[in-house]
């Protein structure tokens, strides 16, 4: 095997001149293209890149990546492969308000000396550095203002398969973001895997708008065009939050076939475009549209069929996939033009961690099958593997699988050297739990979010999706589990208020609170409406549960209205 350079390196001579990638936005209602490079062109500039950072001394160390959507970022992402420093890809503050805060933290973590950007946020970078005491220990860099040397200048540096490639600093959905290190065989691995669910095309043209800070964004959109040898249409994650339609008007100019998002976005996607946008569209050549990062939902897939099918959308360009950064993306999915797997199973062996076909059960959607990776369904506490149709947590084993978490031994064995009872191992414990049907990987939830009442096992996504669907006023939701005497199930809902019509706070609270402790047959259930914006999530769009229970508990949610029982009213401030 070789490094993913040397693979990169023989398709940019293969397809140099023929292949590109298109940043691209919308103005008044038109496409516009700011920037477009051939292989070839971003191949130069990566060199350049690679031979500064090379004689800058940063080989072996890492360095913090703060861009825009553009193609400055893949250049220096690129040009840190090309010379041995361990891109770290995080975002700016446009796109997250907490990013400084968790610049800061890596920085620390990961002994940043060196913070690469662009020259229009150079300047705010360089001032927050020394208002945050950094400015000694770390220098800002703007690469695109920088001289930098002849591409013929860089020498190829020597990287095996094991070589560190970039560090992918997680979410923390239930926990405090960790530094994932990924290896150049890593890259290599998954990459081939997406390439082989994809059909293995020869070319082939893909559209997206995911941020490139996160693993979804960067590995299944920006490296794989590379990787595969086709073209790349992409857009902000700003801009498609913005101008929902700008995501279908891209595959429907450029011929996409395949594109990637998760689970939100396609709901965000079916909310925001309007009758007349659908004018013109053509999505036909869509072949295969990835869903993954989150549940994927049955209500999502079939609303984007009857919205969109009009203008090309088939069913069977559904990948529905599950993967993970400790993975590096991948670990199971949807081969092209297999559409989804959708199951019913009793929900009351759900609850049992059994998984029991049944015609009126519960839908679930499947995530397709592994490639090349191993994926067992293991008991999180006794290591014993469980058979097809037992719920436990997913474990994952094979190259995709990261070498660990950065400077975090004690963690990195736990969760990246696990060994099944019989000793055979090592496993990557997910922490999601799930099961497998008819060789298909169902995951039903987050280990550490798992609500248990009354020994039955209640999944806080259930909860959520159900609290959405009470009435249009009701958006995000985080729901927990806190014990006061006994169990009790929490949600925490964000409320809209031109969208309540003659309900007031307390009239939907009820109603949520009445239709949950009906639809999950609870004797109660505990409601609190928060503005927008009040429940946390990652940088990725994930709910924070973890951080919400602990927000709770420390009384520091202050709410529209609560419907609490009696234990647990003294955690919520009086005077709504």
């Amino acid at each position: 095997m070789t490094s993913f350079v040397h693979h990169l390196r023989t398709q940019v001579a293969r397809h140099g001149d023929d292949r590109w990638y298109a940043l691209v936005d919308e103005h008044k209602g038109e496409l516009v293209e700011l920037e477009r490079v051939t292989f070839a062109e971003l191949d130069g500039r990566a060199r350049s890149a690679g031979a500064w950072l090379a004689g800058a001394g940063l080989g072996g160390e890492a360095a913090l990546l703060l861009y825009p959507t553009g193609l400055e970022f893949l250049r220096v992402f690129l040009g840190c492969l090309y010379s041995r420093v361990i891109a770290v890809p995080s975002p700016l503050p446009s796109t997250d308000p907490r990013a400084l805060e968790r610049a800061e933290g890596i920085i620390k973590d990961a002994d940043i000396r060196m913070v690469l950007t662009d020259t229009a946020n150079a300047p705010m970078l360089t001032s927050w550095l020394r208002e945050s005491g950094l400015d000694g220990r770390v220098t800002c860099v703007a690469t695109d203002a920088a001289a930098m040397p002849d591409p013929d200048a860089w020498e190829p540096p020597e990287l095996e398969p094991g070589a560190p490639a970039y560090l992918q600093y997680t979410s923390g959905s239930t926990s405090e973001p960790r530094g994932v290190l990924l290896s150049h065989g890593n890259l290599l691995h998954n990459s081939a895997q997406i390439y082989t669910i994809l059909g293995r095309p020869e070319d082939g043209i893909g559209a997206g708008w995911l941020p490139h800070y996160h693993d979804m964004g960067l590995i299944g959109l920006l490296l794989q065009p590379l990787y595969a040898g086709g073209s790349l249409a992409f857009a902000s994650p700003v801009s498609f939050v913005m101008r929902p339609a700008l995501w279908p008007r891209m595959i429907s100019r450029y011929r996409a076939q395949y594109t990637v998002a998760p689970n939100f976005a396609y709901e965000w996607l079916v909310r925001g475009v309007k009758d007349e946008q659908l004018t013109g569209l053509d999505l036909s050549s869509l072949a295969w549209a990835l869903n993954g990062a989150e549940p994927v939902r049955t209500s999502t897939l079939e609303k984007v069929v009857r919205r969109f099918g009009e203008v090309g959308f088939r069913r069977e360009a559904w990948a529905p996939g599950y993967g993970m950064a400790e993975a590096t993306l991948l670990v199971t999915g949807t081969q092209r033009g297999r559409g989804p797997v959708v199951g019913r199973f009793d929900p009351a062996a759900l609850e049992q961690d059994r998984a029991e076909p049944a015609a009126e059960g519960v839908e679930l959607v499947g995530c397709g099958r592994p490639i090349d990776l191993t994926v067992r369904i293991v008991h999180p506490e006794s290591a014993e593997s469980l058979p097809d149709g037992r719920i436990g947590e997913i474990w994952v084993a094979g190259g995709s699988v990261a070498l660990g978490y950065w400077q975090r031994a004690e963690t990195t064995g736990e969760t990246f050297r696990a060994r099944l009872a019989t000793g055979e191992g090592p496993f990557l414990r997910t922490g999601d739990l799930g099961f497998v049907h008819d060789g298909e990987l169902y995951v039903t939830g987050r280990l550490k979010d798992l609500i248990i009442v009354n020994g039955r096992n209640i999944y806080p996504q259930d909860v959520e999706e159900a609290s959405r669907d009470v009435h249009p006023a009701a958006r995000a939701a985080a729901a927990f589990g806190v014990e006061a005497g006994r169990e009790h199930v929490v949600l925490v809902q964000e409320v809209r208020p031109k969208d309540l019509g003659d309900l007031t706070y307390a009239d939907l609270a009820r109603r949520i609170k009445g239709e949950l402790a009906r639809a999950f047959g609870l004797p109660s259930m505990n409601v609190v409406l928060v503005q927008r914006g009040g429940v946390g999530k990652t940088t990725s769009g994930k709910i924070q549960r973890r951080r919400m229970r602990e927000t709770f508990l420390a009384g520091r949610i202050t709410p529209l209205h609560a419907e609490l029982e009696p234990e647990l009213r003294a955690l919520i401030p009086t005077g709504e």
